[in-house]
Protein backbone atom coordinates (compact mmCIF):
# COMPACT_ATOMS: atom_id res chain seq x y z
CA UNK A 1 0.00 0.00 0.00
CA UNK A 2 1.55 3.35 -0.97
CA UNK A 3 2.55 5.69 1.84
CA UNK A 4 0.60 8.90 2.43
CA UNK A 5 3.38 10.50 4.50
CA UNK A 6 4.52 14.06 3.89
CA UNK A 7 7.32 16.34 4.90
CA UNK A 8 5.71 19.64 5.89
CA UNK A 9 7.54 22.97 6.06
CA UNK A 10 5.28 25.74 7.33
CA UNK A 11 5.53 29.41 8.15
CA UNK A 12 8.87 30.11 6.47
CA UNK A 13 8.94 33.92 6.61
CA UNK A 14 11.17 35.67 4.06
CA UNK A 15 11.58 39.33 3.13
CA UNK A 16 11.67 40.28 -0.56
CA UNK A 17 10.49 42.81 -3.12
CA UNK A 18 6.93 41.86 -4.04
CA UNK A 19 3.98 43.95 -5.25
CA UNK A 20 2.71 46.22 -8.00
CA UNK A 21 2.80 49.62 -6.29
CA UNK A 22 5.74 52.00 -6.53
CA UNK A 23 6.54 51.80 -2.81
CA UNK A 24 6.46 48.00 -3.00
CA UNK A 25 9.19 48.07 -5.66
CA UNK A 26 11.50 49.85 -3.17
CA UNK A 27 10.68 48.34 0.23
CA UNK A 28 10.96 44.65 1.11
CA UNK A 29 7.93 42.91 2.59
CA UNK A 30 7.30 39.60 4.30
CA UNK A 31 6.06 36.58 2.40
CA UNK A 32 5.31 33.26 4.03
CA UNK A 33 6.10 29.94 2.36
CA UNK A 34 4.44 26.61 3.19
CA UNK A 35 5.61 23.42 1.49
CA UNK A 36 4.14 19.90 1.64
CA UNK A 37 6.19 17.13 0.01
CA UNK A 38 5.03 13.49 -0.31
CA UNK A 39 7.72 11.31 1.24
CA UNK A 40 7.76 7.79 2.66
CA UNK A 41 9.44 8.44 6.00
CA UNK A 42 9.66 4.76 7.08
CA UNK A 43 13.17 4.17 5.68
CA UNK A 44 14.57 7.23 7.45
CA UNK A 45 12.72 6.30 10.66
CA UNK A 46 14.15 2.77 10.68
CA UNK A 47 17.71 4.00 10.22
CA UNK A 48 17.31 7.30 12.08
CA UNK A 49 19.28 8.85 9.20
CA UNK A 50 18.41 11.96 7.18
CA UNK A 51 19.81 10.32 4.02
CA UNK A 52 16.57 8.33 3.79
CA UNK A 53 14.27 11.33 3.72
CA UNK A 54 13.88 14.77 2.15
CA UNK A 55 16.63 17.15 3.28
CA UNK A 56 14.21 19.87 4.38
CA UNK A 57 16.98 22.00 5.91
CA UNK A 58 18.76 22.19 2.56
CA UNK A 59 15.47 22.92 0.76
CA UNK A 60 14.56 25.67 3.23
CA UNK A 61 17.97 27.32 2.84
CA UNK A 62 17.64 27.25 -0.97
CA UNK A 63 14.09 28.64 -0.85
CA UNK A 64 15.21 31.52 1.38
CA UNK A 65 18.09 32.34 -0.99
CA UNK A 66 15.83 32.27 -4.06
CA UNK A 67 12.96 34.30 -2.59
CA UNK A 68 15.20 36.95 -0.98
CA UNK A 69 16.69 37.77 -4.39
CA UNK A 70 13.37 37.71 -6.26
CA UNK A 71 11.59 40.88 -7.43
CA UNK A 72 8.23 39.69 -8.77
CA UNK A 73 5.06 41.78 -8.84
CA UNK A 74 2.60 38.95 -8.16
CA UNK A 75 2.65 36.17 -5.57
CA UNK A 76 1.21 33.98 -8.33
CA UNK A 77 4.40 34.50 -10.33
CA UNK A 78 6.59 33.89 -7.30
CA UNK A 79 4.77 30.61 -6.59
CA UNK A 80 5.13 29.38 -10.18
CA UNK A 81 8.81 30.31 -10.46
CA UNK A 82 9.60 28.85 -7.06
CA UNK A 83 7.89 25.59 -8.05
CA UNK A 84 10.07 25.38 -11.17
CA UNK A 85 13.16 26.16 -9.05
CA UNK A 86 12.33 23.34 -6.61
CA UNK A 87 11.88 20.85 -9.42
CA UNK A 88 15.04 21.93 -11.20
CA UNK A 89 17.30 21.86 -8.14
CA UNK A 90 15.81 19.06 -6.02
CA UNK A 91 13.88 17.01 -8.60
CA UNK A 92 10.80 17.07 -6.39
CA UNK A 93 8.31 15.16 -8.52
CA UNK A 94 5.25 16.32 -6.58
CA UNK A 95 4.51 18.91 -3.91
CA UNK A 96 2.03 21.47 -2.64
CA UNK A 97 3.26 25.03 -2.28
CA UNK A 98 1.61 28.03 -0.65
CA UNK A 99 2.87 31.61 -0.92
CA UNK A 100 1.12 34.24 1.19
CA UNK A 101 1.55 37.91 1.94
CA UNK A 102 0.48 38.90 5.47
CA UNK A 103 -1.53 42.09 5.75
CA UNK A 104 -1.83 42.64 2.01
CA UNK A 105 -5.56 43.36 2.30
CA UNK A 106 -7.07 45.53 5.03
CA UNK A 107 -9.09 43.46 7.45
CA UNK A 108 -7.55 40.17 6.29
CA UNK A 109 -4.87 38.41 8.28
CA UNK A 110 -3.33 36.94 5.15
CA UNK A 111 -3.79 36.52 1.40
CA UNK A 112 -2.03 33.98 -0.75
CA UNK A 113 -2.06 31.24 -3.37
CA UNK A 114 -1.80 27.48 -3.03
CA UNK A 115 -0.62 25.32 -5.93
CA UNK A 116 -0.17 21.59 -6.46
CA UNK A 117 2.44 20.57 -9.01
CA UNK A 118 3.31 17.15 -10.43
CA UNK A 119 6.42 17.12 -12.61
CA UNK A 120 7.55 14.32 -14.93
CA UNK A 121 10.62 12.65 -13.38
CA UNK A 122 12.32 12.48 -16.78
CA UNK A 123 11.25 13.05 -20.35
CA UNK A 124 11.47 9.83 -22.35
CA UNK A 125 14.67 9.76 -24.41
CA UNK A 126 12.64 8.98 -27.54
CA UNK A 127 10.48 12.11 -27.20
CA UNK A 128 11.42 14.85 -29.63
CA UNK A 129 10.16 18.42 -29.50
CA UNK A 130 9.77 20.04 -32.91
CA UNK A 131 9.16 23.61 -34.03
CA UNK A 132 7.09 24.10 -37.20
CA UNK A 133 6.73 27.28 -39.24
CA UNK A 134 5.37 28.50 -42.57
CA UNK A 135 4.43 31.76 -44.28
CA UNK A 136 3.64 30.37 -47.74
CA UNK A 137 0.18 28.77 -47.73
CA UNK A 138 0.68 28.15 -43.98
CA UNK A 139 -2.69 26.57 -43.29
CA UNK A 140 -2.25 24.01 -46.05
CA UNK A 141 1.40 23.25 -45.37
CA UNK A 142 1.22 22.97 -41.58
CA UNK A 143 -1.89 20.81 -41.74
CA UNK A 144 -0.18 18.56 -44.28
CA UNK A 145 2.89 18.29 -42.02
CA UNK A 146 0.80 17.34 -38.99
CA UNK A 147 -1.11 14.74 -40.99
CA UNK A 148 2.13 13.12 -42.20
CA UNK A 149 3.62 13.21 -38.69
CA UNK A 150 0.59 11.55 -37.18
CA UNK A 151 0.88 8.72 -39.71
CA UNK A 152 4.50 8.04 -38.76
CA UNK A 153 4.92 9.05 -35.10
CA UNK A 154 2.57 9.24 -32.09
CA UNK A 155 1.83 12.89 -31.29
CA UNK A 156 2.42 13.57 -27.57
CA UNK A 157 1.82 17.30 -27.45
CA UNK A 158 0.54 20.04 -29.74
CA UNK A 159 0.55 23.80 -29.18
CA UNK A 160 -1.80 26.41 -30.57
CA UNK A 161 -0.80 28.01 -33.84
CA UNK A 162 0.86 31.39 -33.32
CA UNK A 163 1.03 34.21 -35.84
CA UNK A 164 4.51 35.71 -35.48
CA UNK A 165 6.44 38.57 -37.00
CA UNK A 166 9.35 37.73 -39.36
CA UNK A 167 12.83 37.91 -37.84
CA UNK A 168 15.93 38.94 -39.77
CA UNK A 169 14.10 39.78 -43.01
CA UNK A 170 10.94 41.72 -42.21
CA UNK A 171 9.60 42.43 -45.71
CA UNK A 172 7.54 39.27 -45.95
CA UNK A 173 4.26 37.83 -44.66
CA UNK A 174 3.87 36.87 -40.97
CA UNK A 175 4.65 33.27 -40.10
CA UNK A 176 2.45 30.64 -38.55
CA UNK A 177 4.41 28.75 -35.90
CA UNK A 178 3.69 25.91 -33.50
CA UNK A 179 5.43 23.24 -31.40
CA UNK A 180 4.86 19.49 -31.48
CA UNK A 181 6.10 16.62 -29.31
CA UNK A 182 6.45 13.25 -31.03
CA UNK A 183 7.48 9.80 -29.85
CA UNK A 184 10.32 8.58 -32.05
CA UNK A 185 12.74 5.75 -31.34
CA UNK A 186 15.02 6.74 -34.23
CA UNK A 187 18.16 8.84 -34.09
CA UNK A 188 18.06 12.59 -34.53
CA UNK A 189 19.87 12.14 -37.85
CA UNK A 190 17.22 9.76 -39.18
CA UNK A 191 14.42 12.07 -38.04
CA UNK A 192 16.14 15.03 -39.73
CA UNK A 193 16.25 13.17 -43.06
CA UNK A 194 12.53 12.46 -42.83
CA UNK A 195 11.86 16.11 -41.94
CA UNK A 196 13.83 17.36 -44.96
CA UNK A 197 11.78 15.10 -47.25
CA UNK A 198 8.59 16.46 -45.68
CA UNK A 199 9.74 20.07 -46.21
CA UNK A 200 10.50 19.25 -49.84
CA UNK A 201 7.02 17.73 -50.25
CA UNK A 202 5.54 21.05 -49.07
CA UNK A 203 7.47 22.84 -51.80
CA UNK A 204 10.46 24.18 -49.91
CA UNK A 205 13.38 25.02 -52.15
CA UNK A 206 17.02 25.92 -51.35
CA UNK A 207 17.44 29.65 -50.72
CA UNK A 208 20.36 31.99 -50.19
CA UNK A 209 18.26 33.98 -47.70
CA UNK A 210 18.31 32.11 -44.38
CA UNK A 211 15.47 34.30 -43.06
CA UNK A 212 13.33 34.41 -46.21
CA UNK A 213 9.85 33.01 -46.85
CA UNK A 214 9.26 29.32 -46.14
CA UNK A 215 6.66 26.89 -47.38
CA UNK A 216 7.56 24.66 -44.42
CA UNK A 217 10.35 24.84 -41.86
CA UNK A 218 10.73 22.14 -39.19
CA UNK A 219 13.44 22.18 -36.52
CA UNK A 220 14.29 19.65 -33.82
CA UNK A 221 14.29 21.71 -30.63
CA UNK A 222 14.90 19.22 -27.83
CA UNK A 223 15.32 15.53 -27.15
CA UNK A 224 15.02 14.93 -23.42
CA UNK A 225 18.23 16.06 -21.75
CA UNK A 226 20.36 15.37 -24.84
CA UNK A 227 23.22 17.76 -25.62
CA UNK A 228 24.69 17.68 -29.14
CA UNK A 229 26.77 20.16 -31.08
CA UNK A 230 27.72 19.59 -34.71
CA UNK A 231 28.52 21.96 -37.55
CA UNK A 232 24.93 22.26 -38.78
CA UNK A 233 22.96 20.83 -35.86
CA UNK A 234 22.69 21.50 -32.13
CA UNK A 235 20.55 20.13 -29.31
CA UNK A 236 18.96 21.98 -27.68
CA UNK A 237 18.20 24.32 -30.56
CA UNK A 238 19.92 27.71 -30.07
CA UNK A 239 16.72 29.64 -30.96
CA UNK A 240 14.81 28.45 -27.87
CA UNK A 241 16.02 31.30 -25.69
CA UNK A 242 16.14 34.03 -28.36
CA UNK A 243 13.11 33.54 -30.62
CA UNK A 244 9.55 34.08 -29.41
CA UNK A 245 8.15 31.87 -32.17
CA UNK A 246 10.17 28.95 -30.75
CA UNK A 247 10.02 29.57 -27.00
CA UNK A 248 6.34 30.32 -26.39
CA UNK A 249 4.75 27.45 -28.38
CA UNK A 250 7.23 25.06 -26.71
CA UNK A 251 6.38 26.49 -23.30
CA UNK A 252 2.69 25.89 -23.96
CA UNK A 253 2.97 22.15 -24.50
CA UNK A 254 5.46 21.51 -21.68
CA UNK A 255 5.69 24.35 -19.13
CA UNK A 256 7.75 22.19 -16.75
CA UNK A 257 10.60 21.62 -19.19
CA UNK A 258 14.08 22.67 -18.08
CA UNK A 259 16.52 23.82 -20.75
CA UNK A 260 19.22 21.11 -20.51
CA UNK A 261 22.12 23.37 -21.47
CA UNK A 262 21.18 26.48 -19.47
CA UNK A 263 19.66 24.65 -16.51
CA UNK A 264 16.74 27.10 -16.53
CA UNK A 265 13.01 26.26 -16.71
CA UNK A 266 11.24 27.48 -19.83
CA UNK A 267 8.96 29.58 -17.62
CA UNK A 268 12.01 31.50 -16.43
CA UNK A 269 13.29 32.03 -19.98
CA UNK A 270 9.84 33.29 -20.97
CA UNK A 271 9.72 35.69 -18.01
CA UNK A 272 13.11 37.12 -19.03
CA UNK A 273 12.23 37.47 -22.72
CA UNK A 274 12.16 41.16 -23.62
CA UNK A 275 12.38 41.70 -27.38
CA UNK A 276 9.52 44.07 -28.33
CA UNK A 277 10.28 43.68 -32.06
CA UNK A 278 9.15 40.04 -31.99
CA UNK A 279 5.35 40.06 -32.14
CA UNK A 280 3.44 36.89 -31.37
CA UNK A 281 -0.32 36.25 -31.28
CA UNK A 282 -2.05 33.01 -30.33
CA UNK A 283 -4.58 31.92 -32.94
CA UNK A 284 -7.92 30.19 -32.17
CA UNK A 285 -7.93 26.59 -30.94
CA UNK A 286 -9.90 25.46 -34.00
CA UNK A 287 -7.34 26.74 -36.53
CA UNK A 288 -6.79 23.07 -37.39
CA UNK A 289 -9.99 21.34 -36.27
CA UNK A 290 -8.40 17.91 -36.78
CA UNK A 291 -5.49 18.80 -34.49
CA UNK A 292 -6.71 20.60 -31.33
CA UNK A 293 -3.98 21.87 -28.99
CA UNK A 294 -3.05 19.47 -26.20
CA UNK A 295 -0.51 19.55 -23.40
CA UNK A 296 2.19 16.93 -22.98
CA UNK A 297 0.93 13.37 -22.64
Amino acid sequence: MPSSDHIVLTGLKIRCIIGIFEWERKRKQDVVIDLKIPCDIRKAARRDNIAGTVDYKKIAKAVIGYVEKSRFQLIETLAERLAAFLFQNFRLAEFELAVSKPGAIRGSQNVGVQIHRVFPSEDPAERFYLGLGSNINPRQNLEMALTEMEKKYPLRGLSHVYETSPVGYVRQAPFWNMAVAVECGESAGTLRKWIRALEKKAGRRPSLNAFGPRALDIDILLRGNSLQKKRNFSLPHPDIETKAFVLFPLLEISPNLVHPALGKPLVELAAQFKDPTQKIRQMPSNTFSQFPPQGLQ
